[in-house]
């Protein structure tokens, strides 16, 4: 942590346990990866220095899906609960949460940013929140905002169209319709007619 601070790099860490997250808020961490156990006097820390909450919910819970071997499926049964809880304590204490997933995404993979969101919903965030928690949040959080991170002229952007307006309806998402990346169509599953 001495020598990232020393050169500006921010350091990111990956804590489950409570202890090691701690240790790494008190140290100077730009975020909590994880944090399944994090405790409540943690979260107050975390809450007062800026530390970020990344919890990877998504990949938590991928735990639980059946290709996975029975040990993984039992971890998760306990595990993704007590993240769950953390996530609500964070929320609440004002904790800034980005969204953000641990693994490579296969094709049958639920380790989705869109399921990420929706399920930011159901644990308390509105629409509005859960949507900055994977695009202004993480921009910050990754000290890009100045480039990145929302809809403003002479910004990089990636913009996603949707069958319905999120602010509603948060599983929207999960059905892109054209997804354009710095002002190029990368996906069209729409009939009319798109031009670059």
């Amino acid at each position: 942590m001495d020598e990232a601070a020393r050169r500006g790099v921010a350091v990111m860490v990956h804590a489950h346990g409570d202890e090691g997250a701690r240790a790494a808020v008190l140290a100077g961490a730009r975020s909590i990866e994880h944090g399944t156990y994090l405790s409540e006097e943690t979260i107050g820390l975390m809450q007062e220095r800026g530390t970020y909450f990344v919890p990877t919910y998504v990949t938590m819970d991928e735990m639980n899906e059946e290709q996975y071997d029975y040990v993984l499926r039992l971890r998760g049964k306990y595990m993704v609960p007590q993240l769950e809880k953390a996530i609500r304590m964070a929320h609440e204490a004002g904790v800034r949460i980005a969204t953000g997933a641990d693994n490579y995404y296969d094709p049958d993979s639920i380790n989705r940013i869109s399921i990420e969101v929706e399920q930011f919903v159901r644990m308390g965030m509105s629409n509005f929140e859960a949507l900055r928690s994977a695009t202004v949040v993480a921009a910050e959080l990754l000290q890009v905002d100045d480039r990145t991170g929302r809809l403003v002229e002479g910004y990089e952007a990636d913009m996603l169209l949707v069958p319905a307006n999120p602010l509603e309806e948060i599983t929207a998402l999960q059905d892109g319709l054209l997804v354009i990346s710095n002002g190029i169509v990368a996906v069209k599953r729409i009939p009319f007619a798109v031009t670059d």
